[in-house]
């Protein structure tokens, strides 16, 4: 009798994720993992994001991910060990950055959010981060 759980297609997501992110290759993660019409779901909307809390279609990640480096010096950044559970995981990502342009203009903020990610036919589909809004005061 095999005792061995059957491999879980969420894992090789969330591992290749939480690479890519540990390397600084956030849109090449986009690029690589996100289905068509993936979203991201935010606690405030954000600037340069025109849809507010949430951006749809990987185009527009794409460009808000284009417009965030166009606009933003990080400093540092990091991206824990993902927790799966069936389609979904969680992981905590910290960031170390100075904004370059708009209201947070050579303002610099560490901020650690935990994310939430869905997974359906091999690419990720939804993203929902959780943060303090005092992290942005």
């Amino acid at each position: 009798m095999n005792t061995t759980p059957p491999a879980n297609p969420t894992a090789p997501v969330a591992n290749r994720l939480t690479e890519l992110c540990n390397i600084g290759k956030h849109r090449e993660a986009l690029v690589e993992l996100y289905a068509d019409n993936a979203r991201h779901i935010e606690v405030m909307a954000m600037p340069g994001c025109p849809g507010g809390r949430i951006t749809e279609g990987k185009a527009a990640l794409l460009a808000a991910s284009d417009e965030m480096d166009r606009t933003t010096t990080v400093h540092g950044a990091s991206c824990g060990k993902p927790l799966i559970n069936g389609d979904q995981f969680v992981c905590q990502m910290s960031l170390d950055a100075t904004n370059t342009a708009g209201p947070m203009a050579g303002q610099r903020m560490a901020m650690s959010e935990t994310c939430l990610y869905t997974v359906k036919d091999g690419k990720i589909s939804e993203a929902k981060f959780f943060y303090s809004l005092g992290d942005f005061a």
